[in-house]
């Protein structure tokens, strides 16, 4: 990286110049430099052994401003076109001057440029024109032009009748925000070509953050790209127009997906010996196998190594493909240059947004609404403007003026059911591997929909909630997730990365379906019969120790009283209760197990055969938590099924053993126990 002349806080001026005009940028950055200023210009800084596109980058990012070498050559050249409008991004109301367009010949300025005030250069001698410069710079920083002196009193000026204003002949230079140069006055527009919820926008494509550095870095040899970022983001789109707007110098790319069986095929003959030319990009990389992404990057060493200026590979996959790659070999991590374009911005949505309406030459009354609706996705966007557009009965540019009324709860409608047929045999498909009687499958389904980026991790799932956290272990990850790769029809959209413990979704279509689902709807469709909701303490304990169930339950009454818990013994069997069906539906609710251990408890054969033996059970599955209280001498060591839970006894004594107030004791530290723990699973329950 370039630190020449680079303070804390970056160099005052980055001279954004094309090659035509490098005599006029060196002597515009002499000048600059002889007067004291800190410059960082390619001509100058970008030396053997340096990286030219990662100081490029740096220069945008980092100089106080801008100056815009303008030419005739620079208005037609891609990368000054976006090393410009990074500037305008960075200050869009002028008010810091961020960007300064010299300009060094008679040239227009087109869009945004013809709203700045330019400092021109050409028309006068070296002296004078080194003045003017000077001069420019000096008032862009200070921010105002005062003259040195006090102007003269205008004597003998006198105000005339202005002249009629001439006819203009031709319009100014100044224009407003330009569209894509595709885009002309006049020109009828079909709805489908502006808003594109699928295939790579034109009209409202939206240039990303480090669109310039990402050019540059497509045309450097041996340097091979990873390109990774959460669903929808548009990472093929990034790609597309990179090369799009340097079209005389890259060639269109070949993309083979990992996901598409013809194309792992031609992926395996690349990487096998066949090679290929010019640009390949292999998109959704996670979804090779651990030999052929070890592959990928020995052939990725391989182009670095030779230094091929003719052939550049770009690896396209979700968050973390770059820190994948250097896992495999670390050597790689100097050949490779990783992009991540990240979830829109609101600004960027609203950008797309303001594009399509002038395109059409509408308004949408609540754009904030699509943008919260969009959720950082632009092809969520995209088609939530297509809905709203069909809703209006727009489907061309209109002849004059309208509003169109955002009504974004039915345009999610409408593209929810629009999915519906390519999502739902899928959505059944895996919601429907767990079994008729579990629902863990729907549960991270939805959890996967809650996620940012469209990746689940196995383990956050869970979260502090230890039965889910079994049930992800016992269900998916030993069952469900060797089930899910046989089923093509989920394998399309959802991947389980079974080594990192995660389940991805890289179908931005499909994130926004997902998100549209409800659980009571999907458990219907289902057909699911899932157990009870397991919320009561059930108390396990023999009739001989009676009496220390009625003082558990007097420490438990103020759970009871807060609605926390329910506290359920057999005496809540009232007369003509079925008093089995009482018990069966008390042990399918446990929630927690408080057993009253003692040696009349061990001797029960009812409990031994009947009560434990579904407790444990469900302990073991994770839907209930077992508490031993030990009140009196018994053999609860010396049983295996019972010692491996914790006793809350300190010191394993016995309740029997221990003074009344001692006893009490214990029992109040289990009631603010179990509070507790009640409070952080509903802590976990609302995050989630």
């Amino acid at each position: 990286m370039i630190d020449r002349g680079r303070s804390g806080d970056g160099w005052d001026f980055f001279v954004s110049y094309t090659a035509a005009d490098r005599a006029w940028a060196e002597w515009i950055a002499w000048q600059l430099e002889d007067h004291g200023h800190r410059l960082l210009i390619q001509a100058w800084d970008f030396v053997p052994g340096s990286n030219w596109t990662a100081s490029m980058a740096d220069g945008i990012e980092h100089a106080v401003r801008t100056i815009a070498v303008l030419s005739n050559s620079y208005l037609r050249s891609v990368y000054g076109q976006a090393e410009w409008q990074a500037a305008i991004r960075a200050d869009p109301t002028g008010l810091t001057r961020k960007l300064l367009p010299v300009r060094i010949e008679d040239c227009p300025r087109p869009g945004l440029l013809g709203q700045i005030v330019s400092v021109d250069l050409f028309g006068f001698e070296a002296a004078a024109a080194r003045q003017v410069l000077l001069d420019g710079v000096g008032s862009a920083i200070a921010g105002r032009i005062k003259p040195v002196s006090a102007p003269s009193f205008p004597v003998g000026i006198r105000t005339t009748t202005p002249a009629e204003p001439e006819f203009p002949a031709s319009e100014p230079d100044s224009e407003p925000l330009p569209l894509p140069s595709a885009v002309r006055r006049g020109r009828v527009w079909e709805v489908g070509e502006v808003f594109q919820p699928t295939g790579i926008p034109e009209i409202t494509f939206v240039q990303p953050k480090r669109f310039v550095a990402f050019g540059m870095a497509l045309r450097q040899p041996g340097l091979s790209i990873v390109l990774e970022g959460p669903s929808g983001v548009g990472k093929t789109t990034f790609l597309r127009h990179a090369i799009e707007q340097d079209a005389a110098r890259l060639k269109e790319p070949r993309i083979f997906s990992a996901r598409v069986e013809k194309d792992r095929a031609e992926i395996d003959a690349m990487i096998g010996g066949a090679g290929h030319t010019g640009i390949v990009a292999i998109d959704d990389y996670h979804r090779l196998s651990a030999n052929e992404q070890g592959r990928v990057v020995d052939y990725l060493k391989h182009l670095a190594d030779s230094g091929d200026r003719t052939r550049k590979l770009v690896v396209v996959g979700i968050p973390d493909t770059a820190r994948s790659l250097v896992k495999v070999s670390f050597d790689v991590a100097n050949r490779i240059r990783a992009f991540r374009p990240g979830r829109a911005t609101d600004d960027q949505i609203n950008e797309l947004i303001d594009k399509g309406e002038r395109a059409l030459n509408i308004s949408f009354d609540d754009r904030s609404a699509i943008v919260r609706a969009a959720a950082g996705s632009l092809i969520t966007a995209q088609a939530l403007c297509w809905h709203l557009l069909g809703l209006a009965r727009i489907e061309e540019t209109v002849p004059e003026h309208i509003t169109i009324r955002t009504d974004v709860r039915e345009a999610r409608i409408q593209v929810a059911e629009e999915l519906e047929l390519k999502y739902q045999d899928a959505v059944e498909s895996f919601v429907a591997l767990d079994g008729l009687a579990e629902t863990v499958c729907i549960d991270l389904l939805l959890g996967l929909a809650r996620s940012p980026d469209g990746i689940l991790g196995l383990d956050e799932h869970a979260g502090t909630q230890i039965s889910a956290a079994r049930k992800v272990d016992k269900v998916f990850a030993k069952r469900v997730g060797a089930a899910m790769s046989q089923n093509e029809t989920i394998t399309r959209i959802l991947y389980h990365d079974a080594v990192r413990r995660r389940l991805i979704a890289d179908d931005p279509q499909f994130m926004f379906y997902i998100r549209q689902l409800d659980r009571k709807q999907l458990l219907r469709d289902a057909g699911k019969r899932p157990p009870p909701a397991r919320h009561r303490a059930f108390v396990c304990y023999s009739h001989q120790d009676v009496d220390w169930l009625k003082r558990l339950r007097v420490h438990l009454s103020p759970l009871e009283r807060d609605k926390l818990l329910t506290v359920w013994s057999d005496e809540d069997i009232h007369p003509g209760d079925d008093w089995r069906s009482e018990i069966d539906a008390a042990l399918a609710s446990a929630r927690h197990a408080i057993l009253l251990v003692s040696a009349d408890f061990l001797a029960s054969s009812f409990i031994r055969e009947v009560e434990l033996p579904r407790l444990l059970s469900a302990a073991a599955e994770g839907g209930c938590r077992v508490l031993p209280v030990l009140v009196s001498a018994s053999a609860f060591t010396e049983t295996p099924e019972l010692a491996r839970f914790q006793h809350v006894n300190p010191g394993g004594r016995t309740l029997a053993a221990m003074p009344a107030e001692e006893a009490e004791q214990v029992l109040a530290d289990l009631a603010r126990a179990l509070r507790t723990q009640l409070h952080l699973g509903t802590a976990a329950s609302r995050v989630r």
